[in-house]
């Protein structure tokens, strides 16, 4: 399909919703951004507006439900979590972006990368200065966890401990080129740790620096909910603290949690904002079933690569992160 085609299909959601007249549909430009594994990423803007389009392709690395996603960004604005307004979904899969797509605000700002040295160092120096960026972290995950689960039934009903891991082992096993014997003794080994269980609530279910969009060093939102649950809300404290989100890859990365806090002052935090308990033990779990959960995706993406089904070569660049990855699984497994 053409630009002009998108740019059409974009516009007809935002007049639905009311934040473009019927009046305003020229001097558009649509923009595709890099980056995105899971969705494709566009940015249509005029001369004093922003909008981004979220797609989903036909062959992506996690198939989840679009518009269950874009619903989560309508509820957690409702809740007060800083995230883009979104303002309608077009779920159909023969739109001309290929796929379904939503529409949300354009949020000024950077996403951090933590596998970039500039970046991680940036990050750091927050944390020996102000402190800004680790106090929204925390602070913008407690809000998360305290947004009402009855207001998310449509991602459907709570996701059991056992349910998720079983889940992303099944991913794991359809997706893999060869067996794995860490891996497989990682999935055994937090299938028999079952914390006892606690209220359900939303999960982001990939919370990280990376997934927040920063602004004169400030979290000014939260993307990238296509993984987002009802649960254990605990996953995603765990799933933060893994050294690979600290930018860790083919060499070490931050000693800080998402290289933007010290993880003991983070749990400490986390404790005074919710009124809970951080189970160290708990947390402990919660890291090795991250790791497990970003390597299943990482051979989705290889997978896809070898089976031709994508020529990104950033698919085939997933398996210099599964060392390091299985790296931590031992650590935290204390082998």
């Amino acid at each position: 399909m053409t630009t002009d085609a998108r740019i059409e299909a974009t516009l007809d959601v935002l007049c639905e919703a009311g934040a473009v007249g019927r009046d305003e549909r020229a001097g558009w430009e649509l923009t595709q951004l890099a980056g995105g594994w899971s969705r494709h990423t566009y940015r249509l803007s005029t001369s004093d507006r922003s909008y981004v389009v979220r797609v989903k392709p036909p062959g992506s690395l996690l198939d989840t439900d679009l518009v269950r996603e874009y619903r989560t960004y309508v509820e957690l604005a409702r809740a007060k979590v800083p995230v883009p307004a979104a303002y309608g979904a077009d779920d159909r899969a023969d739109t001309p972006f290929g796929g379904p797509f939503f529409v949300m605000d354009w949020v000024a700002g950077e996403a951090p990368v933590v596998w970039r040295g500039k970046d991680r160092a940036r990050l750091e120096a927050n944390w020996h200065d102000s402190r800004s960026l680790g106090t929204d972290l925390v602070e913008t995950l407690a809000a998360i966890h305290r947004a009402p689960a009855a207001s998310f039934e449509f991602l459907g009903p709570p996701r059991p401990f056992a349910e998720v891991v079983e889940h992303w082992r099944t991913v794991y096993e359809r997706q893999r080129l060869v067996r794995d014997p860490v891996v497989e003794e990682a999935f055994a080994w937090v299938a028999a740790r079952e914390p006892d269980p606690v209220e359900p609530g939303l999960v982001h279910g990939d919370y990280r620096i990376g997934n927040t969009m920063v602004r004169d060093e400030r979290i000014a939102a939260v993307v990238d909910w296509e993984l987002s649950y009802v649960g254990d809300r605990r996953f995603d404290l765990g799933y933060a603290t893994l050294d690979y989100l600290a930018g860790k890859f083919v060499a070490p990365g931050s000693a800080l949690l998402c290289s933007v806090a010290g993880r003991d002052w983070f749990f400490a935090e986390y404790e005074r904002l919710t009124g809970t308990t951080v189970d160290r033990e708990v947390v402990r779990t919660y890291s090795a079933l991250g790791a497990l959960v970003l390597i299943s995706i990482l051979h989705t993406g290889i997978r896809m690569y070898a089976d031709g089904e994508t020529s990104d070569v950033r698919m085939a660049w997933n398996r210099y992160a599964v060392p390091g990855l299985r790296q931590d699984l031992v650590r935290i497994m204390g082998w």
